[in-house]
């Protein structure tokens, strides 16, 4: 029953295509021809010759085209990466070492990756934490997991150690974002003191007011 409305449903789609109607005008104008002047014992053929000459020349109907998928923001495809790959190297059971590590580099990574907009005034940080999310960090993974006896003192001391040179150089872009943010603080705190004066928690000297408890 599917296979005949199926197939119901595409000629009638054919039909009414532009294929259909330019032939059958073609092959109406030929049966026209023969009726007013005569074409001959062959005006049957020329009329099918009309007919598909005209379905071959007509355009398809052009079909929709799907909407592009939506791109995800950078820092939305560093964090699918960072979590696949350490996914791809927990799940083969390494020694503690070095999921501690790359647990101490996922952590850096995703601070950064969660203040990417403090990041847009320095690409280079951005272009430093793109390579060791998205570049360095499964190659060193991949190397490791590929080596026959991943579990060895000696290919544990390998991994870790460059686990930790990923580690240092997320948290140096992370030792960044927080200096900034304690620099727009001061900032913050010296203007208050042009406009306001001395005010508490502005001042460390303040040690007066009602209720008021250092201790506290």
């Amino acid at each position: 029953m599917d296979s005949n409305n199926s197939s119901a449903g595409k000629a009638a789609r054919y039909f009414a295509s532009p294929k259909n109607q330019l032939g059958l005008v073609l092959a109406t104008l030929v049966v026209v021809v023969h009726i007013a002047v005569g074409i001959g014992l062959f005006w049957p053929v020329a009329a099918a010759a009309a007919y598909g000459a005209g379905a071959a020349l007509a355009p398809s109907r052009k079909t929709k085209e799907l909407p592009a998928a939506p791109t995800l923001p950078t820092s939305q495809v560093l964090e699918n990466a960072l979590r696949q790959t350490t996914d791809r190297l927990e799940s083969a059971k390494p020694p503690r070492q070095v999921m501690m590590q790359a647990r101490a580099f996922e952590k850096a990574s995703k601070f950064v990756l969660s203040e990417w907009e403090r990041l847009e005034p320095t690409p280079k940080h951005r272009q430093t934490m793109w390579n060791v999310v998205n570049v360095y960090y499964p190659e060193v993974v991949d190397t490791y997991l590929d080596a026959p006896q991943y579990r060895d003192k000696s290919a544990v001391s390998v991994v870790v150690d460059s686990l930790t040179t990923l580690t240092r150089a997320a948290e140096r872009v992370q030792q960044g974002i927080l200096d900034d943010n304690l620099r727009a603080m001061d900032s913050q705190a010296q203007f208050l003191r042009q406009e306001l004066g001395e005010l508490p928690g502005l001042d460390d000297s303040y040690h007066g007011g009602s209720g008021y408890d250092p201790k506290a």
